[in-house]
């Protein structure tokens, strides 16, 4: 057997999620990025023409689908690796990111306090205008735009160049857009008849739209808007089409509840991960992590492969493989037999919520956090080809579960105070207990929680996976948010020390 430099992979499995797997995080290098992203199947189905929004819960990579849609390689491997056939020719159409960062850094875009300033007390047409607003300065913004200087024609030069010149600005612009309301709406009339003469197509995209202003109560008429705008556009332009990349949660009926609404589910796909995808995202960022890492991913015949696209090194799909590989990086069981658990199933196992879903996320950051601890015990010096214990992946689980409340806790800032009222309770636990803990829990004022009763409440941590039901009617915790709510269970897991 070749010896290994087990320091060295230990050092690059760390580094194939940057910044804890966060989206900002990922490298502004183009290349690197496309080498760190994988194309899953369902992706095809956001590239459809007639979808205008992609759900999704928080770590399940649109921002990184979003930022590919941005790069002209990107789209071109995207197409390529999934074999897209009912999208247009890519070299005939346009992609422009109306609202999101393409990159870690973009101040190309009002600040989001400068947002909740302007937009304190915007009435519909106001908000309206400032979608309006936003696309047209950021069409204006892109110099490889085919009609940049068609559209320049369509609007007063003055407002042009406010847009393409002092987007942030938000003060300044949008009265502008919303005094010329009409003649700007015509003036993308115009510009959608030019693309169907020349049969172009031009796509505006969407993402993080939960950061247009710091208030979570703030966000249902911005967003309502938007949805509702392009709804009504639908049916007038025939070339221009959004790809709105929005939450699951910000998606509720009761929080953006407008006419016509329901025809959103024909346009609609929710992105969700497969099991298999995720350890092929696994293997795909190992192989092209570094030279040490392909080679040892190598003594698996077939398990990755040359991308003849920008997207590097790519894994097959193939779970018998993956099991392999686990076998080989970690062992087969948890412990030293199957009673603790088979390695590959554990892992899912131990990751997944209620409703069976694994964010990529967290799904890296196991591993990227077992690695991290697993350095701590060098030297691993033993001749082998395991590179990390079982236990060091058991207290990565934890560690895991306490980043991904407080990730959470970003988004929903009250899980705060519920997380304090859980602490030490013991899951599974009867229903009644769980919801007088609810009930007693002492909210912050600015951190309310969206619905009221304890029952409400409930069933709202049942629709984001984060508690389930089990048929004897208590209530349960996935282990995925059990540690980091500080719950105990009965024959769980003792932190590693």
């Amino acid at each position: 057997m070749t010896q290994i430099n087990k320091q060295k992979l230990l050092e690059l499995i760390t580094e194939i999620a940057p910044g804890r797997a966060t989206a900002e995080h990922e490298s502004n290098d183009n290349d690197k990025f496309l080498k760190n992203f994988l194309p899953i199947p369902d992706y095809r189905f956001a590239l459809e023409p007639n979808t205008l929004l992609i759900l999704g819960g928080r770590g399940v990579g649109k921002t990184e689908l979003f930022r590919l849609l941005s790069i002209t390689s990107g789209r071109e491997a995207l197409v390529q690796s999934l074999g897209i056939r009912s999208l247009a020719d890519l070299n005939k159409t346009s992609w422009i990111a109306g609202f999101g960062r393409t990159g870690q850094t973009d101040k190309k875009l009002p600040a989001s306090d400068v947002v909740e300033r302007q937009m304190n007390q915007a009435n519909k047409i106001e908000w309206r205008s400032f979608w309006v607003g936003l696309m047209l300065g950021r069409l204006l913004q892109q110099e490889d735009f085919k009609f940049k200087e068609f559209l320049v024609e369509q609007i007063q030069s003055e407002t042009s160049k406010i847009l393409k010149d002092e987007l942030p600005l938000l003060s300044i612009w949008q009265p502008i857009v919303y005094r010329d309301f009409e003649s700007l709406n015509f003036a993308l009339d115009k510009l959608d008849e030019k693309l169907k003469e020349t049969d172009e197509w031009l796509f505006v995209t969407y993402d993080e739209l939960d950061r247009l202003i710091p208030s979570y109560k703030d966000l249902a008429n911005p967003i309502r808007e938007l949805l509702a705008f392009w709804l009504e556009r639908w049916r007038r332009w025939e070339r221009i089409r959004p790809k709105i990349f929005l939450r699951t949660d910000l998606f509720r009926d009761e929080f953006l509840s407008f006419p016509d609404a329901s025809k959103l589910k024909a346009h609609q796909v929710t992105l969700e991960w497969k099991h298999s995808w995720l350890y092929q995202l696994l293997v795909k960022r190992l192989a092209n992590s570094g030279l040490e890492m392909t080679e040892y991913l190598q003594n698996i015949p077939n398990l990755i492969v040359k991308n003849e696209t920008d997207l590097g090194w790519t894994a097959i799909l193939d779970e018998k493989l993956y099991e392999e590989l686990i076998e080989r990086m970690i062992g087969k069981y948890m412990g030293a037999n199957a009673k603790k658990g088979i390695t590959y199933r554990w892992i899912s196992n131990h990751l997944q919520d209620a409703g069976g879903r694994i964010a990529p996320r967290s799904f890296l950051k196991l591993f990227v956090l077992a690695a991290h601890r697993q350095m701590q015990q060098l030297p691993l010096d033993e001749p082998n080809t395991t590179l990390l214990q079982s236990s060091n992946l058991q207290g990565a689980l934890m560690d895991t579960s306490n980043d991904r409340i407080r990730e959470l806790q970003e988004e929903y800032p009250w899980l705060e105070s519920l997380k304090m009222s859980l602490d030490s309770l013991k899951a599974p636990m009867q229903k009644e207990i769980f919801l007088d803990r609810v009930k007693s829990t002492a909210w912050s004022i600015e951190k309310q929680p969206p619905v009221t009763s304890p029952e409400e409440i409930l069933q709202y941590l049942l629709q984001l996976g984060i508690v389930e039901n089990r048929s004897d009617g208590r209530i349960n915790i996935p282990e995925i948010y059990l540690y980091g709510f500080n719950v105990k269970r009965k024959g769980g897991l003792k932190r590693p020390q």
